[in-house]
């Protein structure tokens, strides 16, 4: 049973990261038998790792297609947002003072990166660069329960980011060259600030779009 556990676990956190990494599309499908065969387990474990996601909100089920990844809104992006602001703004007040200059100089890769997909139009690698961004800042933070909650609200921009293009990306882009400063300055108040307003600014610029 334990080790049953363990793979439901395990599968949902790959699922979870095949959907931030733009693999999964909104309205794609999530099929068992495929699921199941590349990972080399059973169909069991990767049914109740599906049913989890469900009650998470992250899939739908649909008539004669099966499991879905949900379609989110606007709205959701938004709320989504919200609670991104408030998670990332205690998660990086924690993590200023642990994040090693190994990390920083990480995340500076991370955002020169960004910058080069953006620029040759590799919109998933984008995506995937952007989280990674993120997920350091918040695991520095070195709160499991925080990190868990910044994962599942996380979800719905990742989802929604595979059918959404922003006018303006390169400008949100270059709103993560203040965070990096406000790290390196050691400043958690400079930095909790900083990375509050990238997220109100991200829900003031889907009203433009």
């Amino acid at each position: 049973m334990l080790k049953k556990q363990v793979f439901k676990e395990e599968i949902k956190d790959y699922l979870i990261s095949m959907i931030m990494q733009g693999e999964y599309k909104s309205g794609d499908r999530l099929i068992e038998t495929k699921i199941a065969k590349n990972l080399g387990v059973s169909q069991a474990p990767v049914r109740e790792a599906i049913r989890d996601l469900e009650q998470m909100g992250i899939l739908d089920i649909v008539p004669y297609r099966g499991a879905c990844i949900r379609t989110f809104s606007i709205k959701d992006l938004k709320d989504a947002y919200i609670v991104r602001g408030e998670l990332e703004s205690l998660a990086i007040r924690a993590a200023v003072t642990l994040l090693t200059d190994r990390d920083i100089q990480e995340l500076e890769e991370i955002y020169e990166a960004m910058i080069k997909a953006d620029e040759s139009g590799e919109l998933h690698e984008r995506v995937a660069l952007d989280n990674k961004f993120h997920e350091i800042i918040v695991k520095a933070a070195q709160n499991n329960i925080l990190e868990k909650a910044w994962r599942t609200v996380s979800i719905t921009q990742w989802a929604y980011f595979s059918s959404f293009q922003f006018k303006e990306k390169l400008k949100i882009l270059e709103w993560h060259q203040p965070i990096i400063e406000a790290i390196k300055e050691r400043d958690a108040d400079k930095a909790e600030k900083t990375i509050y307003k990238h997220f109100l600014d991200l829900q003031n610029m889907l009203d433009e779009n």
